[in-house]
């Protein structure tokens, strides 16, 4: 099952994940507000 990673300013939805993915230290600029939220995904 996958899920979708949301800006935690705006809730824009960013990135599809898998359930088992693991991620630490990617950047990502959101298009909506403008804002870099880094992509946190832990177990």
């Amino acid at each position: 099952m996958k899920k979708w990673f949301l800006c935690p300013y705006c809730k824009k939805k960013l990135i599809k994940y898998d359930k088992d993915a693991i991620s630490k230290g990617v950047f990502l600029l959101c298009k909506k507000c403008g804002k870099e939220i880094e992509i946190r995904i832990d177990k």
